[in-house]
């Protein structure tokens, strides 16, 4: 979409600042924005027209260019009472607070809350202090006086630095001026201050105020009406009525309400500071999420990620590509050919797993390729499916022609996902759609260019039967090769092959073409290749995740924010590694599948800057998630209540009983505990010691990854049987979990025998014992007994000597 943003573009304030945040974010969600001074409205006929106009605090008719749809964002202080005329003319009037809207609902219907962003100023690196910042910039409203007369009549002693470009006739003692700053500076100024100082007369937004936020701050504001709706404020000041500006009423904090404010701050202990913080960032971020899903709203699209429930965010608010979904949710109610109700119907049992690969038809060749080496898949035709994506559609039939969904041996779904904004490829919407597609309750998300081996999804299907038998839900994906041609030459290389169609032509193929050395596994020690195999992954980097569909519908699907280039992938991994810390899922690396990437021709330079964009939001989400953001606590319950069916819905075909011992959400966190609790005694114990750990019993798979990742060892998981084959001195360190429990005296002492034997002279023996009763999370201490929990989990922790 075409859109214009009409504003003082240039002022160095806060309208210019307004400008850039909301231009940026329209680009990178695929828009073609385009920036106009509201005093030069001859501009205009240079640009061409624009399916929007956005009129930021301004309103110049000759710029609106007869757009179809005008917006207007106003400040409620600079809205002129007899320009209430002017509202008529626009199909929205978005406020940036709710104060501003209860001044603009009364003077026209069109009037909704969009809320705004600011941006986020947060970096860990900079030390704190207990000094005081102000950044009134070039505004001469932002309370300055009352701060400055404060610090002179009452001698405040505490630091104080003021970021403005007006010069101020008051000099204090204890105040820096630090004039007008670059970003940089201003970052550094706004995370080495404690507390800012923010007594405005009034704000339509306030970036220095929110920017504070984002920073961690205890931020320090007028108890008024504008400010009153803003959450993660350290302190209110009384304010007293200054006057009136345009729609609102302005205050002023008088100078001994400030110092007050100061020496109240200054009492605060490190540990309200901490609190105060992690309110402030909850506080920043929450309001932005909720800005983002409200201006998805407004712009007609629908949000993947923001608002809503999230355990219903995956299938709600198709949006109007959804609509031509063939075979999709939609489709699956009306019982449409290829459906999920027409395979119930005809009493066919539908596939265990679909792979969902959506495909730009510029790389059909990669994909034809993909889909003919997956005729040789070991696994049953009947098995698995494939759901493939036409991103922006398939004009020229180039993808149809590629999948030939009507002479394969396995079920193909072509699936049309009109690109819902912008000229570039959309993999977020493309993915979504596929997933929705399907009838698999297991979902294999790939790209057009990956060759999968013949045994990937005979050996996919059997590690996720493995963990859901050991009762630990598992995300895998496979280790990756890169095949090391240029595009052309490996198109040229294998024309042959994918014109005969010859499934055994592949091998030879491959053997004579030079492929990278992939992405290495934790653990050199596998078993013979061919064998189905899997080990912990902190990660799935490689982007190419399997997931239970219930797992999917609960985060939301792929935030549709994302176009493309990798971040689409990589934010939807965010997610996953934020459930697996909350210990609900493991991630495994499928060693025995190493799957090839087809060289493809590189993205273009615009598309370029777009990717850049979306990786720089996907860290700053990883962040949030990593910080544990408001938004995603919220998420993450709406996960544990999803996870049991999901994890249900994936299971194979057996007895509950059979298929799924250990997964209901009691056992879920019993188990989730269990790790956090001996955890606490292992790390202690062996941090500091080489060599390697072994774990056995309950929870093995949980216990090895974070033992792995908080000691720095190497983790291997051994059956009890397996405990005595192997060899003594083999590791530093084994731990016992629960398998103890209910053992008799002479089965007790064996196994103790056994694990004292292959731990060397300066190990630690730890043992975890399990016992009926509620699981409270405990800490110990290492070289002795250590208690977690009397009624659920005793650890103790003795050295061994052999």
């Amino acid at each position: 979409m075409r859109i214009h943003i009409v504003t003082n573009i240039d002022n160095g304030k806060g309208l210019e600042r307004d400008y850039r945040l909301l231009g940026s974010l329209l680009e990178s969600w695929g828009h073609r924005v385009t920036g106009l001074h509201f005093q030069h409205p001859e501009s205009v006929g240079s640009v061409g027209g624009a399916d929007l106009v956005i009129f930021l605090e301004v309103y110049e008719p000759r710029l609106a260019g007869g757009a179809p749809r005008r917006w207007l964002i106003p400040n409620a202080e600079w809205w002129r009472p007899e320009a209430r005329p002017a509202l008529d003319d626009f199909e929205l009037v978005l406020c940036k607070t709710r104060d501003a809207l209860s001044h603009f609902a009364p003077l026209t219907p069109r009037a909704r809350h969009l809320g705004f962003f600011s941006e986020d100023r947060w970096d860990p690196a900079v030390p704190r202090a207990r000094r005081f910042l102000h950044v009134p910039g070039g505004s001469d409203a932002k309370g300055t006086d009352s701060v400055l007369l404060a610090w002179e009549r009452h001698r405040i002693p505490y630091p104080l630095t003021v970021v403005s470009s007006l010069g101020w006739p008051l000099r204090p003692r204890n105040v820096e001026f630090a004039g007008r700053v670059d970003e940089r500076r201003l970052r550094f100024y706004q995370n080495a201050s404690r507390f800012h100082l923010c007594p405005s007369r009034y704000e339509g937004w306030g970036h220095a105020l929110h920017e504070g936020l984002s920073a961690g701050a205890a931020v320090l504001v007028p108890d008024t009406e504008a400010m009153s709706e803003i959450d993660g404020c350290a302190l209110r000041m009384p304010a007293a009525p200054h006057g009136a500006q345009g729609l609102v009423r302005t205050h002023a904090v008088a100078p001994e309400d400030v110092r007050d404010a100061v020496e109240r701050s200054m009492a605060f202990t490190e540990a309200d500071l901490r609190r105060i913080q992690e309110a402030a960032r909850d506080a920043y971020l929450t309001e932005r999420e909720r800005c983002l899903a409200s201006l998805w709203e407004v712009l007609g699209e629908r949000p993947a990620l923001r608002g809503g429930s999230a355990a219903g965010a995956g299938r709600s608010g198709a949006s109007a590509g959804d609509a031509t979904v063939g075979g999709g949710a939609a489709g699956d109610a009306a019982g449409t050919p290829g459906s999920a109700a027409e395979a119930h119907a005809t009493g066919a049992a539908p596939p265990r797993i679909a792979l969902v690969i959506p495909c730009h038809p510029s790389t059909a060749p990669l994909l034809r390729r993909a889909v003919l080496a997956l005729r040789a898949q070991t696994a049953a035709p009947s098995s698995f499916e494939v759901v493939v994506v036409c991103d922006g559609g398939d004009p020229g039939g180039a993808i149809r022609a590629a999948a030939e969904p009507g002479s394969q041996p396995f079920r193909v779904e072509i699936v049309d996902s009109p690109r819902p904004r912008g000229q570039f490829p959309h993999c977020s919407h493309a993915r979504n759609a596929g997933f929705r597609a399907a009838l698999a309750p297991l979902i294999w998300f790939l790209d057009a260019d990956v060759l999968l081996p013949p045994e990937a999804v005979e050996h996919a299907l059997s590690e996720h039967d493995a963990a859901l038998a050991r009762g630990v839900p598992a995300v895998l994906t496979p280790a990756l090769a890169r095949v090391a041609l240029p595009p052309a030459a490996w198109i040229e290389r294998s024309a042959a092959w994918a014109a005969s169609g010859a499934v055994e032509g592949l091998a030879p193929l491959l053997a004579a073409t030079p492929l990278d050395g992939g992405v290495p596994g934790a653990d050199g020690d596998r078993p013979r290749p061919g064998a189905p195999f899997s080990e912990p992954l902190c990660d799935v980097r490689d982007g190419l995740p399997i997931v239970w569909r219930g797992l999917v519908d609960a985060l939301g699907g792929f935030d549709e924010w994302f176009i493309g280039g990798g971040a689409e992938k990589g934010a939807f991994v965010d997610l996953l590694e934020g459930v697996r810390r909350a210990d609900l899922i493991d991630m495994r690396l499928l060693t025995s599948v190493r799957a090839l990437r087809q060289p493809q021709k590189a993205a273009t330079e615009a598309f370029q800057v777009h990717v850049h964009r979306g990786r720089e939001e996907r860290e700053r989400r990883a962040r949030e998630i990593g910080h544990g953001a408001r938004w995603w606590r919220a998420r993450l319950a709406a996960i544990r209540a999803a996870l049991s069916p999901a994890v249900m819905a994936a299971a194979p075909d057996a007895p509950a009983a059979e298929r799924l011992p250990d997964c209901s959400p009691d056992a879920i966190e019993a188990r989730a505990r269990l790790v956090r609790g001996v955890r606490a005694v292992a790390a202690p114990a062996l941090r500091g010691l080489y060599g390697g750990v072994v774990v056995v019993g309950e929870a093995a798979e949980l216990l090895a990854r974070d033992v792995a990742q908080v000691c720095g060892l190497a983790a291997r998981v051994a059956s009890v049987t397996g405990l005595a084959a192997l060899p003594a001195n083999r590791a530093c360190g084994v731990i016992l979990s629960g398998i103890l429990a209910g053992a008799t005296e002479e089965e007790r002492a064996r196994v103790l025998d056994q694990a004292r034997r292959i731990v060397k002279a300066t190990g630690p023996l730890l043992i975890a014992e399990i016992a009926g009763g509620s699981v409270e999370r405990g800490a110990g201490t290492a070289g002795g007994d250590a208690a977690l929990t009397a009624a659920e989990v005793r650890v103790r922790v003795e050295r061994v000597g052999v």
